[in-house]
């Protein structure tokens, strides 16, 4: 007898594009069980979309579910999802996102391979709706190695690392594992995916497939993001969710390898780096060097002490330096193109 699967996806205010990625689900050479649609408090018309389809098509009718929920952020959606779904398996998808027809198909066949190894599988992915992003998921995050198919032994150390090819849209997984880890935190409001898998990565090995199977959204940035996404733009935001992710990462230290530890150390350091390069953005200058010495009792290295330095006694020149640097920098993947596409620059 086949696993059994449900799929979640949660959405909010986004009601135009809701409908492919139902579909996409719905439509996979492997049966899915049910797709549970948790829409997170929308104040479009997300609902009547819902009801419409269910109405017009047997395949709705028959395998979508639809959760309200006040507005609670996504994490408190995907865990309304989690508690409602009653399959072995639970996949993931954003409400903007597509999956290949194939990709459940291949996912479990990696799983039958190694399933007494592998509570997590996820795939490659194509990213779209930006001219920047060619490469495929896996690329992007370093791993061109071509492999069909395989086990990540310590994905945790993986996942520390920084930039990694475990995207949620791509990921499915037992659901006793989803619940042997507690869900999502829903105190997290950015990153929450990474602390979702990272604590998931502690309990199993994952396994791949090394084929892209999800067409990921990389639209200009002001065209996705919604609701309390929008603040995902903000600095200050952004920080202050990793922090807490890093924090969390240090609390289970005692179960991670040496390599791993150096790594979430490291990005404990680079965060109190961060931010006080953000500090000296604004001329806060005592703030900046309790930033630099926090982050120094993480991991010193000589670029942080020479930082930590002129902080100190050149606190002007460090700021030229520092806005310098956020000048020169452009992400394609989270800021928006289109400014940086009309002013004529590559």
């Amino acid at each position: 007898m086949q696993p059994s699967i449900s799929v979640i996806i949660p959405t909010y205010n986004r009601s135009g594009v809701l409908r492919y990625s139902v579909e996409s689900v719905l439509n996979q050479t492997y049966p899915v069980s049910e797709v549970i649609v948790v829409d997170d408090g929308s104040t479009d018309d997300t609902a009547a979309l819902i009801e419409r389809e269910i109405r017009d098509k047997s395949s709705w009718r028959e395998r979508v579910r639809y959760v309200y929920q006040s507005n609670q952020g996504q994490s408190a959606a995907n865990n309304a999802g989690i508690s409602k779904a009653t399959s072995e398996w639970l996949g993931f998808n954003a409400n903007d996102d597509l999956w290949s027809p194939w990709k459940l198909e291949w996912q479990f066949r990696v799983l039958a391979k190694y399933h007494d190894d592998c509570r997590l599988c996820f795939t490659d992915a194509w990213f779209m709706n930006n001219p920047f992003l060619k490469a495929t998921l896996f690329q992007t995050a370093g791993r061109p190695d071509g492999q069909a198919f395989g086990v990540v032994k310590d994905p945790a150390h993986l996942i520390a690392k920084g930039q990694h090819p475990i995207w949620m849209q791509t990921v499915i997984a037992r659901k006793d594992l989803v619940e042997q880890v507690g869900g999502l935190d829903e105190s997290l409001r950015y990153s929450e995916d990474h602390d979702f898998l990272f604590r998931m990565a502690l309990e199993t090995n994952f396994c791949f497939v090394g084929m892209p199977m999800v067409l990921i959204d990389r639209s200009p940035a002001e065209d996705r993001h919604v609701g309390e996404a929008r603040n995902w733009h903000k600095e200050e935001f952004c920080l202050r969710m990793d922090q807490r992710r890093f924090e969390k990462q240090l609390e289970l230290i005692g179960r991670l390898s040496p390599e791993t530890r150096k790594f979430v150390r490291q990005n404990l350091s680079n965060i109190h780096s961060a931010w006080a390069s953000w500090h000296i953005e604004r001329g806060e200058n005592e703030k900046a060097v309790t930033s630099l010495s926090t982050a120094a009792r993480h991991r010193l290295t000589p670029k942080l002490a020479l930082k930590l330095a002129f902080t100190r006694v050149a606190p002007e020149f460090v700021r030229r330096l520092v806005v310098h640097d956020r000048q020169k920098a452009i992400r394609y993947d989270r800021a928006s193109w289109k400014a940086d596409e009309t002013s004529g620059s590559m």
